[in-house]
């Protein structure tokens, strides 16, 4: 019995060496999987961020051009009028040239 006792004492020494030195490696793979989740996650709030700081400098960007646009559709509106008026302006002083002659 004395044989089985060290047989058994042995077993168990080992048992707890292998399952301490397994809960420390599973111990070690649930830290390296929690920081690989942590650094995506960074990741995705860097790359949301950097979309957000780009939306707001195209809306930023839309709107000084849209109020360039409104600043050309402006001055082309009172251009046609300018135009509208010198064309019959010329037409005028055609009709009085003619009427000199």
């Amino acid at each position: 019995m004395d044989k089985q006792t060290g047989i058994a004492a042995l077993i168990a020494a080992v048992t707890g060496l292998v399952s301490a030195g397994a809960f420390k490696f599973y111990e070690f793979i649930l830290k390296q999987k929690r920081e690989v989740a942590k650094e995506e996650k960074e990741e995705k709030a860097r790359y949301r961020d950097d979309l957000i700081k780009r939306v707001d400098k195209l809306e930023e960007e839309r709107d000084d051009h849209m109020g360039q646009i409104i600043e050309l559709m402006t001055s082309v509106s009172a251009m046609k009028v300018e135009v509208e008026y010198l064309k019959r302006e010329n037409e005028i002083l055609k009709l009085k040239v003619d009427a000199l002659r």
